[in-house]
Formats: structure tokens, C-alpha cells, sequence
């Protein structure tokens, strides 16, 4: 059975989220001049493009229908100066980041291990749902409001118990855990480049600030490798794992 965030998420979840959204608008709307460039930012982030290693849901891979949803709203920012609106596959809401693949931070070999150290604990979860709903924009970014009813922290909690390396990114960053966790999902759905509108993109993103796309099933939580680089900003999503959820199926026996 899956849990619907929709009808089942706290009231503090959805407030919390919708409280970011409208903080990020807030701050969006109120500067000036050109956004931020995204890619600039991410190369930098990235140690020069390296191929990032991370658990997060490929929705523009497992949810037609809420490409579809969302087609207005992308054929509204498709051309604007400085918007570099990626493929709907391309779409993904990152939820854990684990680090890059580099001699001193992840070796392609070590990305197995962070599986097979996960699953005993993200069993655990109950499957659930994600409520697509508003949208808002940060400097290098519009994004889609998403609402899990804080089911995402509880899976970064339990990532966090069974994956060393999860546990030393907590650590560095000063990221804490369970109700403490201050993590609030989204999808980004365009990029913002040099050279943005930043008049033009709030035009086209007020009609759907506080638009509902739907909820959508979540069974597995998925980790793998998101690799643009400066000639192909949208590579292929590679998923190298799925971990499905089984919450109180779990102790009814074994499982990969």
C-alpha cells in the first residue's frame, strides 16, 4: 500500500515547504539585474565536471504524466534569455548527495558498497507518494514544490545509519538528521544562465506559483551517477541501483 503525502503529510510539512517556496519567490522577485549562472556554479561545485554520485528520483524517467502536467509551464520558459530548459528525461529531484567521482573523494568501485550498506535500512520505509505542487525560483533555478510528508528525511536518516560515507557528508556539511533535518525537496525544471530576463522568467512562472500537478508513486529509492559536462549539460541519467520499499513487509524475509 502506498502512503499518499497528500492526505497523509504533517500540516507542518506542507507549511514548511510552502514557506520555502514563498521565501525563495520572495527573494527572486526582489532582485536585480541578470540570475545567476547555473553551470558557472556547477562547475565549480563539480571540481571541473566530475561526475557526481547521488540518491535521487528520476521523475522525468518513471512519470509520464507529470511531463505532461508541467508542458505549459516549460513551453512558457522554452526561449527566454538566459533559461536552459533541459529535456523532460533529464529531470531528476536530488535528495542525497554523496559526493564525485575522484581520487579523493569516490572511486567508481566504492559506489556498489553505498547500495548494499543502504538497502537494509531504506527497506524499512513504507512506499509513498510525491505531491507535485507550486512553483518558485532561486537564483540559478526554477523549481517544482514537491510534497513527501517528510518521508525523504527519514530515508536521508536511514542512508545516513547504514552508509559511511553519508555519515562523513552529514559530518563536513553540519547536516543533521531525523526531526533536526531541514531538507525540503524539489525539482528543478529550468536553469538559469548569464544573461537571463529575470522580468521575462517571473512573467512566465506567475500563472503556475501555486499550480497542482499531481501525486505520484514512489516504491524504490534510486542512487546513481548524473554526469554533464561543459559540451553536454544533459547527459543520460545513469540509475546504477533501486532499492525498493517494504516498511513493515521488510522482516517477512530476505531481500537483495
Amino acid at each position: 500500500m502506498t502512503t499518499d503525502a497528500s492526505e497523509t503529510a504533517p500540516a507542518d510539512a506542507t507549511r514548511e515547504y510552502a514557506q520555502r517556496r514563498e521565501a525563495d519567490w520572495a527573494s527572486f522577485t526582489s532582485g536585480t539585474g541578470s540570475p545567476g549562472d547555473y553551470w558557472e556554479a556547477w562547475g565549480e561545485e563539480s571540481y571541473g565536471w566530475r561526475p557526481e554520485i547521488s540518491f535521487f528520483q528520476p521523475v522525468g524517467l518513471d512519470y509520464a504524466d507529470l511531463i505532461e502536467q508541467i508542458e505549459p509551464l516549460r513551453a512558457a520558459l522554452d526561449g527566454l534569455p538566459g533559461v536552459d530548459l533541459p529535456p523532460p528525461e533529464f529531470l531528476h529531484m536530488k535528495f542525497l548527495q554523496l559526493g564525485f567521482l575522484r581520487a579523493v573523494d569516490i572511486y567508481w568501485s566504492q559506489v556498489e558498497t553505498f547500495y548494499v550498506n543502504a538497502a537494509p535500512r531504506v527497506h524499512r520505509v513504507e512506499p509513498f507518494s510525491l505531491h507535485v505542487a507550486g512553483v518558485s525560483a532561486r537564483e540559478q533555478a526554477v523549481y517544482l514544490g514537491v510534497d513527501d510528508g517528510y518521508i525523504l528525511r527519514e530515508v536521508r536518516r536511514q542512508i545516513g545509519i547504514g552508509v559511511p560515507k553519508a555519515q562523513q557528508v552529514f559530518k563536513e556539511k553540519g547536516i543533521k538528521t531525523g526531526p533536526e533535518d531541514d531538507f525540503v525537496p524539489d525539482i528543478p525544471i529550468a536553469y538559469l544562465v548569464d544573461g537571463g530576463d529575470r522580468a521575462a522568467i517571473i512573467d512566465a512562472v506567475i500563472p503556475y506559483l501555486h499550480a497542482d500537478f499531481g501525486s505520484y508513486p514512489v516504491s524504490h529509492i534510486k542512487m546513481g551517477r548524473i554526469a554533464p559536462d561543459p559540451e553536454v549539460h544533459y547527459p543520460n541519467i545513469d540509475v546504477v541501483a533501486e532499492i525498493n520499499l517494504l516498511g513493515k513487509d521488510y522482516r517477512k524475509g530476505y531481500h537483495n
